[in-house]
């Protein structure tokens, strides 16, 4: 089987990872496998040490921009012509999008939701993308959610027919470590990672930290992973405080894979601030190690952390304030929290899962054709 993978950005990312994940899978299963994404980033680097083809889109961009928009369809075209797929797998909204007006089902075509872009608390505008999945819905056989939340939302505004949407969680790779406890030794860390805008809200963090007593932030230091537009506004923000509270606030920026990993091993709770979300792989990625979470209730993270971590509502100081506050004054319940968290990530959102259940809709439409 021939697969053409197709998603708008090459950076660093969940989706991104995602493709990297079934690129791997499938060409190690011997199934010839192509890539096409704006060039330049991680994802084109490393499905090149894979040996995987790719191809570049340099017209493929968040742009309204008609111009490289049909030029980014005409480059589509161009490698479909190449590759000559016999299934085409669209990731990320304008990729989605273009890709599936560009192949118009002449070749089975599937569709991942990482997530709405009209989903509850994104900008009002961004409702006008129900109008685009709605055109172009017709021209996929597959649309993949990565979570219930977003299926039900396919469903609520008629992009989808219940049997055309399933439900794939998203999978990660189960850490091993059989004893992860003598890593996590005092001071107790906190990580935010994610970019640092507002949608991802790391000030938010920051603000709630701030107003925890002195005695419970005596021991705990709280690192900010990643880089964005908010930076300016945080360091600002971490200007106004007392020096004491500086010492144990640590911006990171982006930082290497291997690196997080390392410094998630070492850590106790993980926090995620968003205003939206698809199903966060990071999330999934703290459980693999034993992180307390605590999250906005936001997407299918409900479906991640309902019975294992701390749900708390969108934009809400008080209550990520009382949540820290519970913890922080339990180190028994941080690890208790942990290691629940670990044991459901490991039973309910593998990689080995997710890759399983990929490849039997894949399967599925490769005899439909064959067939068909």
């Amino acid at each position: 089987m021939k697969i053409f993978y197709l998603i708008t950005k090459s950076e660093t990312g969940g989706a991104q990872t995602h493709i990297y994940q079934l690129s791997k899978y499938f060409s190690e299963k011997k199934d010839e496998v192509a890539v096409m994404s704006s060039p330049g980033g991680w994802l084109e680097k490393e499905v090149k040490k894979l040996k995987i083809k790719f191809y570049p889109n340099e017209y493929l961009s968040n742009t309204l921009n008609p111009i490289k928009n049909f030029l980014a369809i005409k480059k589509i075209k161009e490698a479909i012509s190449d590759f000559k797929p016999d299934l085409v797998s669209c990731h990320s909204t304008k990729a989605g999008f273009l890709g599936r007006l560009a192949i118009r089902n002449k070749i089975p075509t599937i569709f991942t939701a990482h997530g709405w872009g009209f989903t509850s608390g994104a900008p009002f505008w961004r409702k006008l993308l129900i109008l685009c999945e709605k055109l172009v819905s017709q021209f996929c056989q597959r649309i993949i959610c990565v979570s219930e939340f977003d299926k039900q939302l396919a469903l609520k505004y008629k992009i989808s027919q219940p049997e055309k949407a399933i439900v794939i969680h998203n999978g990660v790779e189960i850490n091993e470590i059989q004893n992860l406890n003598q890593f996590k030794i005092p001071p107790i860390k906190i990580i935010f990672l994610g970019r640092l805008a507002k949608p991802k809200d790391p000030l938010l963090l920051l603000k709630a930290f701030s107003e925890i007593s002195p005695h419970l932030k005596r021991d705990v230091e709280v690192f900010i992973i990643g880089d964005g537009p908010q930076k300016k506004e945080i360091e600002k923000f971490l200007k106004q405080q007392k020096e004491c509270f500086l010492e144990k606030v640590k911006l990171l920026g982006e930082l290497p894979r291997e690196e997080i990993f390392e410094l998630l091993k070492r850590s106790q709770i993980f926090v995620l601030t968003s205003h939206w979300e698809g199903f966060p792989r990071s999330i999934l990625e703290a459980m693999t190690y034993g992180l307390a979470i605590i999250a906005s209730d936001v997407g299918g993270v409900k479906e991640i952390i309902e019975d294992c971590g701390i749900l708390i509502k969108r934009n809400d100081k008080k209550g990520l304030k009382e949540s820290l506050f519970k913890l922080l004054k339990s180190p028994q319940l941080i690890q208790e929290m942990g290691e629940k968290a670990r044991q459901k990530v490991k039973e309910n959102f593998s990689l080995e899962k997710m890759l399983k259940k990929t490849e039997e809709i894949y399967s599925d439409l490769f005899f439909l054709k064959k067939n068909g």
